[in-house]
């Protein structure tokens, strides 16, 4: 495994982009204030939640720690303002923006850190807004695929759950779940799952034979289902939180 974990995405921009399951813009209408001018995606990765954004802020900061992904940022979204930068030094004017969001990503970050700085340049009222949105509970996964992807994180950041450290000027967090199922082929479930960063890590070797063990149970349950494709329930897991006066 790598040491960081979390920088390994930009190993290959183009094949996460294209089979990491966009977010929903449904997440991004509830996490979102009306009227935004200024929006801070941090951990943008290859842009899923930023390019929702576009098209709701007059202003939308895409900040990343890592360069290829920042890289493919400027190229595919020349609208947004793109900085190489971490959730514990943002790029961003104190009391500047309206929010501050992030997908896929708060689990990577020192949650004190991150909220002590996201705090800081949210305007009074600003949403701190936290979201995951990754596949649902379901039969149709093998467990040695389940543990290496969750060996990746680290237990006392737990995926899918904010609990931000007391003293920080924020209102009571809400919570909010969307659910759906979406109709895909062993192939494409397989690229997905090789856009999990402890796969990414695997050697060549024991990549290939893990996902190739997936394939073959995916297939035999397509076979068993009598059609091409499997219906995979996604989860997309939001919180929002307001910079308290």
């Amino acid at each position: 495994m790598t040491a960081q974990p979390g920088l390994v995405f930009g190993v290959d921009p183009a094949h996460y982009d294209q089979h990491r399951p966009a977010v929903p813009e449904l997440a991004a209408e509830w996490l979102l204030p009306q009227d935004s001018n200024v929006v801070v995606d941090v951990g943008a990765g290859t842009g899923h939640l930023t390019r929702i954004l576009l098209g709701r802020a007059t202003k939308v900061i895409a900040v990343d720690p890592d360069e290829q992904m920042c890289a493919w940022l400027r190229e595919r979204f020349p609208d947004a303002t793109v900085h190489l930068g971490s959730s514990e030094h943002l790029p961003v004017s104190t009391a500047a923006a309206d929010a501050v969001l992030t997908s896929n990503a708060w689990h990577w970050f020192d949650p004190a850190k991150a909220g002590a700085e996201a705090a800081r340049c949210l305007k009074p009222g600003g949403v701190l807004g936290v979201s995951w949105h990754d596949r649902g509970h379901s039969d149709m996964w093998l467990d040695e695929v389940q543990d290496v992807i969750l060996s990746a994180h680290n237990p006392s950041r737990p995926i899918h759950q904010l609990k931000l450290p007391e003293g920080l000027p924020f209102s009571p967090v809400e919570k909010h779940v969307i659910g759906y199922e979406r109709e895909m082929t062993p192939q494409e479930i397989c690229a997905m799952h090789s856009t999990y960063s402890a796969i990414i890590s695997l050697g060549d070797d024991d990549r290939a034979a893990l996902l190739s063990k997936l394939y073959d149970h995916l297939t035999s349950l397509a076979e068993d289902r009598g059609t091409p494709t499997l219906g995979v329930p996604f989860v997309a897991t939001l919180y929002r939180t307001h910079r308290l006066s």
